[in-house]
């Protein structure tokens, strides 16, 4: 076998392999773009090494006429996948310059099908045999060129015109990487290109008694590429390497944190998942996981909020989370969190979603029980302020009914009296009316206060609201020896509240002013509760006292659960206090005078202001 044939058909085969190396490549990463680019440019390579062996090797004008005539589609091939490649690897060359390329190169290959022998001579006259490499070769020694191969030749300028703009914006961007790909990548191609596109033309217009030589040029810029590739391939092993010890590690951190992962490729739908997924999810520790499968596990109550969430993931793409249940083979029900990522291709179609699950069904167990001890704590609140409240009423309460009590006993007397005095009778039983109203006044603020249930927002007059309290604890007041000034205006604008709850807050803060004040040794017994208007939509409500005050590192404390200054306190009434003010869109707060003594103060919206914001 010659050398020829030898070194040829060797340059084919390597081609040829390269070309189905990175068409796997691309097989297994569909966005490996280049890698198909430059697998296409190997299969040219290797069609124009065997059509070129072809002319090489022809007995005749004919045969060889016609091997040119093949080599133009391998040639087409390579030409363009070369320069695809350079653009889409290199992210370099302009893309009118690549266009201009693609059409030039379409035109050339279209004529030369219509045209005999080919689209480079009108006719072939005679060929010889020089010797090339230690034997004899055929090349062409009289014809006559054909009306396009003018353009032709424009063509194959075009080519190294492009691999020179890809060079030149290379060095351009003045960074190391890029220059190395200039000269390591770019330089030998363009040299290459160059180097076929002079040797064929001076064989074609018979300058020179040569063969046309494409495929040793080509071969050198092939090389130059296959070596840049091969960087990325030695750099993507260490990758892989690092990723299978990254892979461990996080595998490590999921197990720790009770997390499993998991992975779901859109295009052959296949779900990758870990052994802590397959657990957490009850599935089979080994086998495929198939879509199906998953929903005949989850629980039907949440099947249309999964099903809802996972279409808007997919749609939008980017992170999403969830939680739902699932129904395990032993019939129990698990609370499963969901977290995850969906990737989308350029059509915005979902391409791949990955993610880790998480059992919580112990921390919604753990909620729910806090919810319900919540709810219990907020009726407990309740019901203690009902205690301090039945003290209250007890004191209004005796006032009205020992006021019937003495007027019934005189009734009674002026009864026993002959004639009776109709019009001192008549004085008593209205007495008796108006004591009788008094009572079932305090009767209905106490059904009021035993309401339980969500925020009933009414238009309400703070000094309506103050005037409320003060009635109930005025009994208290006076047993105390405590006295209360209201200094609310009148022309307040209205505030939006549950007039139950502001009422509760209040009420609190005064039962409290009054305690503190009973349970210190001072002589100036005083409350005073004062309101105004700010200019930031708020009405402000303050309650002072002329008690001991707060210590200053207690003053965030009392409003934590359960913190207590009272031998007989729960400790929750400003807790739920401080809860009822921001459900009202205000705040609670207190302070010490500069005086002493302490000050609770709370806001409220005004009417105006929550309508302004609903508008």
């Amino acid at each position: 076998m010659s050398y020829v044939t030898i070194l040829w058909s060797g340059s084919a085969a390597a081609a040829l392999l390269l070309g189905l190396v990175h068409g796997l490549v691309w097989l297994n990463d569909r966005d490996a773009r280049a890698n198909l680019a430059f697998a296409f440019a190997g299969l040219g390579l290797a069609g124009a090494a065997i059509t070129e062996l072809g002319m090489l090797s022809a007995s005749g004008p004919d045969e060889w006429g016609r091997w040119v005539w093949w080599t133009h589609w391998p040639l087409y091939l390579n030409v363009i996948a070369m320069a695809i490649f350079l653009r889409l690897y290199l992210r370099a060359g302009r893309l009118w310059l690549l266009v201009t390329l693609i059409v030039a190169r379409t035109v050339v290959l279209l004529v030369n099908s219509f045209s005999t022998p080919n689209v480079n001579f009108a006719r072939i006259d005679a060929v010889k045999q020089i010797p090339f490499l230690g034997e004899p070769v055929t090349v062409m020694s009289n014809a006559v060129m054909g009306d396009f191969q003018w353009f032709a030749l424009i063509t194959s300028i075009i080519y190294p015109l492009f691999i020179l703009d890809v060079v030149v914006t290379l060095w351009r961007r003045k960074t190391r990487e890029s220059h190395r790909q200039a000269l390591v990548v770019g330089g030998p191609v363009l040299v290459a290109v160059v180097l076929s596109v002079v040797l064929s033309q001076l064989a074609l217009w018979q300058v020179v008694r040569l063969p046309t030589l494409l495929i040793p040029p080509f071969l050198i810029s092939l090389a130059a590429m296959a070596f840049e590739l091969s960087r990325d391939t030695v750099r993507a092993s260490r990758l892989a390497r690092d990723l299978r010890i990254s892979e461990r590690r996080l595998q490590l951190a999921a197990d720790a944190a009770g997390a499993g992962l998991w992975e779901w490729n859109a295009r052959n739908g296949r779900i990758w998942a870990t052994e802590q997924t397959r657990r957490i999810l009850g599935l089979p520790p080994d086998g495929d996981i198939h879509p199906e499968g998953l929903w005949r596990i989850a629980d039907p109550a949440d099947a249309r909020l999964i099903s809802a969430a996972l279409d808007r993931a997919l749609s939008n793409g980017g992170e999403h989370a969830m939680q739902f249940r699932i129904v395990t083979p032993d019939g129990a029900t698990r609370w499963i969190a969901a977290h995850g990522m969906v990737d989308l291709d350029p059509q915005r179609n979902p391409k791949r979603s990955r993610g880790v699950v998480r059992d919580v069904t112990q921390q919604r167990l753990a909620e729910d029980e806090t919810n319900e001890l919540r709810r219990n704590l907020l009726h407990v609140g309740r019901v203690t302020t009902l205690g301090q409240l039945s003290s209250a009423l007890a004191h209004e309460l005796s006032q009205p009914l020992s006021a019937i009590q003495h007027n019934i006993e005189t009734a009674q007397l002026l009864l026993r009296r002959d004639p009776v005095d109709l019009r001192e009778l008549t004085e008593i039983v209205d007495d008796v009316l108006r004591d009788d109203r008094r009572a079932a006044e305090v009767v209905q603020r106490l059904r009021a206060w035993l309401k339980q249930g969500r925020l009933q927002s009414e238009s309400i007059r703070l000094v309506d609201l103050v005037n409320d309290v003060l009635a109930i604890v005025h009994s208290d007041a006076v047993f105390k020896h405590v006295t209360i000034e209201c200094a609310v205006p009148s022309n307040l604008p209205p505030v939006l509240g549950d007039r139950v709850h502001l009422s509760q807050v209040l009420l609190n803060l005064v039962m409290n002013a009054l305690e503190a004040i009973a349970a210190a040794d001072v002589q100036r017994r005083h409350i005073r509760i004062e309101a105004e208007d700010r200019e930031d939509g708020l009405c402000e409500v303050a309650v002072s006292d002329s008690g001991p005050g707060i210590r200053t590192a207690k003053i965030d404390q009392v409003f934590e659960p359960f913190f207590t200054s009272k031998t007989d306190g729960m400790g929750i009434g400003l807790s739920i206090s401080r809860k009822i003010m921001e459900s009202h869109g205000g705040r609670l707060w207190a302070e010490n005078g500069t005086h002493g003594g302490a000050t609770f103060r709370f806001t409220v919206p005004t009417q105006v202001s929550r309508l302004a914001q609903r508008a």
